[in-house]
Parts: structure tokens; C-alpha cells; sequence
């Protein structure tokens, strides 16, 4: 920064050379206001002086001048002055007493001049050590150089953008100026567009917050059409986060459709290794509530509630360096999230994939597995069709359901693979029917079946259950004082719900835990839940997957 000294010399060598020029100089004025202090701006910001001048310019108060010199700082235009109007010595800088006073710790007290002749403009720069850049060259010191249409200078700080429509050409003077090494970064910098790509997830990592069980806010930022009858729901956090769960798990959906609050719990096909955005794939069901609303209603830029991530069906858990997984329709949602993931992270297991599906058009990310098998060495990846279909494709791979000669052909090293099976109930049933009979190790055997459980609606408060039937039992739900009847069909989860009393839950099929109770008496438990062995040891139920064989309390 330069000395007071130092400024004052620059000052007087200026004020010398434009005396022995033959300029006649304009002393800036100081225009007082009602405290005799000066304004920021001295000549320059001054309202009724402005529109005056404007006025016997003959430019009328709607009528906008062609050449304009704007100030820029931030970005934002701060200033928007008629060079026609500027006199014939205008001073930049932070002193006081400058024509156009801008304040920046690396301004000289006279950092610049225009000089205003015959119609033309002309800059020079007073100060050595920082000095300005024209279009973003440096500009030596003392070197005159005329203004023309679309200039651009910098300062410290600043920016001067000039429109000059009527300025004569420029002359011999002004020739390309030497490009500098770097501007330095005081200097005005002006504003980066906003980019779409979303580069603060990468720049702002470490800031971001890492998903945690409980109610997030989700954005649908596209939706892709997997089949027919089969949609893909990409979805971002409305807050920016992290997600971090493990592949295969799935989120529960609190949805309001047709004015009640319904819930759904819906498989992740997206995996952790790409954590900034979550997908579940949605495959319509007849007749189906939830499936029909998503892939009707649901369009870009919606916000939904989830909770979650709940589940146990992850190869997270398994030490084995083979895996085949197994699935049947929309069961190969949460095979594909692991499978993502193992190729994702290049994990040192040998995969292969057994799918079955109706007909080649409903083979549910078909395009994605065959990239995967093509281009992960580890992996293979077959599929079977069950159904007759129409069209012009020679299909040359399996037909039929999945039996033992075809895990036996396909996969002849069963015995040292662990299995991860998911499809419906009486897919799932069969086949571990098919691998007990072929004497496979079941404790190797991971499943996740879906039926009427997950997707069931809740039960309706109607006061009481429509028909009980069989043995009957007595239900006392402690905490809220109320004694029922119930039989051994109704889970104690749909008569709490019949008879009003609330009890949280996410998947309603016995998976995630939400709905657990301390309970006293003896219960049926589901084929399905997952309930583990230490939890009913403790007295507790899974709400949605029990149903009473004795009379019962519960402490709820």
C-alpha cells in the first residue's frame, strides 16, 4: 500500500502533466448536504444535479442515454453514469476529493483517470503498484488509452463497463495490450453462472449431514420407464445430505392418497455407493393402491416423506466369495442395489444372477444387467421366461420356472454359494423347497418375499373388527385401559389399529421392527418375520406379523 507521501506525489505529477497538456481541469465539486459533510460520490451520485444535467442534455426523465459507463462490484451494478455527461478530467479512486470515489483497501487514493476530448475518452492508470486491467490485461502505467464500445477495466474491487454506440473508432493508440501472468484475486472477479452439475456435493463433502433412520424429505427429480408397467423414481433430499445404508434394505413411504394417510414400503434399487441420491422401482399392481398412484400421479419436483433405512436382506452380512442371487419380477429391485454395489466397490466376489421373469419385455433392468455381466469379469447373468409371448425376438437363454436341473446347469457349484433369493411368496416357498430337496445347506439361505404384508393397507378405525371367527381371545392393551375380543386370524397390529389405539410401523410385514411391543401371553408369529430369537426371549412382539393364541396384554 502506498504512502500518504507517495499518493501525493502521484497526484502532482498527474495534475503537472495535464497542466503543461493545455487542459483547462475541472475542480470536482463537493456538493454539501445539510450537515456540510461531502458525499460519497461527489458530482457523480448527486439526484437533482443528475436529472438537471440530464434535462439540458435534452435526455428526457424516461428516456435511458446510449452511452453509459456502469459500475459493478459483487456482481451488481452500483452505479450507471452518462459518460456524456462526465467533465473533462474524471478521478477514480478512494480519496475523498475523487470525481468517482470507490472504496477498496487495495485502491489508490487516485487510482485512475478518464479524460473526456473531443467526443473521445481516454484512461490512464495512476498507480504503480496494483494499476487496473483492460478486458483483463494489464494496463502499464501512464499509458493513455481511448475507451471503446463493450471495454471492460477492472480495480481493486470493481468493475467499469462501458457502452459507447457513438464513439468514434478507436486509433493507433490503442494496441493489444500484454497479457498479465495472473490477475490477482482482489481484483473484481466476476460471478461464476451457477452451474446444474451440483459440484457443492463434492466441494461441500465435508459439511454434508449422513442419513440417519427417521422421516426425510425426498425430491423426484426424474422418473424412468423401466417396462410397460414399471417405473423408476429417482429421488435427491430436499436438505443435502449423505445417504449411507446397506444394499437391499428399503424405505417406507407416508403418503397421503385420496385423503388418507396410507404407507408403502418400497425396495431401494439405488445403491451406497452412489450417496447422493436414492431409487425405487415401482411395478403397477391390479388393482393396487399405492403402485397405480406412484406411476399416475407422481412427476418431477414432488416431495414425499420416507422413513427408513429399514431391513435385513443384505449381503452385507455374508463372508462367502460366491453368491448367487435368485429373483423373480420386481424381486430383482433389491438384488440390483447389491449388485451395483459389489461392482461398485470391485469386491473380490465371484456373482452370479439367476432372474425369471414372463416374456422379454417385462425383464426389469434388462440393459443394465447384461452391462454388467459383459463388462464385470465376476459376474453372470442369466434369465428365465415362464409365459408364452408375441414378438420378433429369438430367445435363446432358459424357459420355464427355475428347478433343479437348471440351478444345476447353471450354477453347478450351488453348495459353495450363499443364495439371496427375493420374489413373490409362492416363488420364494418353491424354491427353497427345490434347494432343501437338493440338500443345500439352508443356513447359506437368505430371502425376502413379498406379498399382501408389505403392500397391505392399513386397517380402517371403524371401532371394532367387521368378523371375528374361530377361537376368540381377550386383548388387554394396558397403557391405554381398553380390553377386546380378537381371533387367531387378526394381527395385533390391525386391532390395535381397528380399535384406535397407534402403534408405529413402517413395512407392516415383519421386517423392520417399528412395530414392536412388550407382550405377555402366547402369540403365532408369521413365516415372514424376522423377529430375532434374543427379542422374543425379551417379551416382545412384532405387532404386524403376530396374532394371539392366548388371551394377552400388551403394554402399549
Amino acid at each position: 500500500m502506498k504512502t500518504k507521501n507517495e499518493a501525493e506525489a502521484i497526484g502532482k505529477l498527474f495534475w503537472q502533466k495535464s497542466f503543461f497538456a493545455g487542459k483547462d481541469l475541472a475542480v470536482p465539486p463537493s456538493h454539501p448536504t445539510r450537515n456540510d459533510a461531502p458525499k460519497e460520490h461527489p458530482g457523480l451520485t448527486d439526484s437533482s444535479e443528475y436529472w438537471l444535467n440530464r434535462l439540458f442534455a435534452g435526455i428526457g426523465p424516461n428516456q435511458q442515454p446510449g452511452d453509459v459507463m456502469r459500475v459493478f462490484k459483487k456482481g451488481k451494478t452500483v452505479l450507471e453514469i452518462p459518460v456524456r455527461g462526465l467533465a473533462p478530467v474524471t478521478l477514480i479512486g478512494r480519496h475523498r476529493s475523487a470525481d468517482l470515489r470507490l472504496e477498496s483497501n487495495k485502491m489508490a487514493p487516485y487510482h485512475a483517470v478518464i479524460l473526456h476530448d473531443s467526443g473521445k475518452f481516454y484512461l490512464e492508470s495512476l498507480d504503480a503498484e496494483n494499476g487496473l486491467y483492460l478486458n483483463r490485461k494489464k494496463l502499464p502505467l501512464k499509458k493513455r488509452i481511448q475507451l471503446y464500445d463493450g471495454i471492460l477495466i477492472d480495480l481493486p474491487g470493481y468493475r467499469l463497463a462501458f457502452s459507447l454506440a457513438g464513439a468514434p473508432p478507436v486509433g493507433e493508440e490503442n494496441q493489444p495490450l500484454s497479457e498479465p501472468d495472473a490477475v490477482p484475486d482482489f481484483f473484481y472477479s466476476p460471478p461464476v453462472a451457477p452451474t446444474p452439475l451440483r459440484i457443492h456435493l463434492i466441494e461441500n463433502l465435508e459439511r454434508l449431514k449422513t442419513w440417519n433412520p427417521g422421516l426425510t424429505r425426498l425430491r423426484v427429480v426424474d422418473i424412468l420407464d423401466e417396462t410397460h408397467d414399471c417405473k423408476t423414481f429417482r429421488l435427491m433430499p430436499v436438505q443435502p445430505l449423505l445417504f449411507c445404508y446397506k444394499p437391499g434394505q428399503y424405505v417406507t413411504f407416508i403418503l397421503n392418497v385420496n385423503g388418507r394417510e396410507v404407507r408403502r414400503s418400497y425396495s431401494l434399487s439405488s445403491s451406497p455407493s452412489r450417496p447422493h441420491l436414492l431409487e425405487i422401482t415401482v411395478k403397477r399392481v391390479p388393482d393396487g393402491l399405492v403402485s397405480n398412484w406412484f406411476c399416475n400421479q407422481i412427476k418431477p419436483g414432488d416431495e414425499l416423506t420416507v422413513t427408513g433405512p429399514l431391513g435385513h436382506f443384505t449381503c452385507f452380512a455374508s463372508s462367502s466369495r460366491k453368491l448367487l442371487f435368485i429373483g423373480a419380477g420386481s424381486g430383482i429391485v433389491p438384488i440390483l442395489s447389491m449388485l451395483r454395489w459389489i461392482a461398485d466397490t470391485a469386491a473380490e466376489v465371484d456373482v452370479k444372477l439367476l432372474a425369471s421373469f414372463k416374456s422379454p419385455q417385462e425383464i426389469i433392468f434388462r440393459k443394465e444387467l447384461e452391462m454388467l455381466s459383459a463388462r464385470t469379469g465376476r459376474f453372470q447373468v442369466a434369465f428365465t421366461l415362464t409365459s408364452s409371448w408375441s414378438g420378433t425376438e429369438h430367445w435363446t437363454g432358459f424357459t420355464g420356472r427355475i428347478n433343479a436341473p437348471m440351478l444345476n446347469l447353471f450354477v453347478p457349484d450351488l453348495i459353495e454359494r450363499d443364495v439371496f433369493l427375493c420374489g413373490p411368496d409362492p416363488f420364494a416357498q418353491s424354491l427353497s423347497g427345490i434347494l432343501r430337496d437338493m440338500g443345500y445347506d439352508m443356513s447359506r439361505y437368505h430371502t425376502e418375499s413379498f406379498g399382501s404384508g408389505r403392500s397391505a393397507p392399513p386397517a380402517a378405525k371403524t371401532g371394532g373388527i367387521a368378523q371375528l371367527r374361530g377361537t376368540l381371545h381377550k386383548v388387554r392393551f394396558v397403557k391405554s385401559g381398553i380390553t377386546v375380543d380378537t381371533d387367531e386370524h387378526t394381527t395385533l397390529l390391525e386391532l390395535a389399529e381397528a380399535h384406535g389405539i397407534e402403534i408405529d410401523y413402517s413395512c407392516r410385514s415383519g421386517s423392520c421392527g417399528e412395530c414392536e411391543v412388550k407382550c405377555r401371553g402366547q402369540v403365532s408369529i408369521g413365516p415372514n418375520c424376522e423377529i430375532d430369537e434374543k427379542t422374543r426371549k425379551a417379551g416382545f412382539v412384532y405387532t404386524c406379523s403376530s396374532t394371539a393364541a392366548s388371551d394377552l396384554e400388551l403394554d402399549i
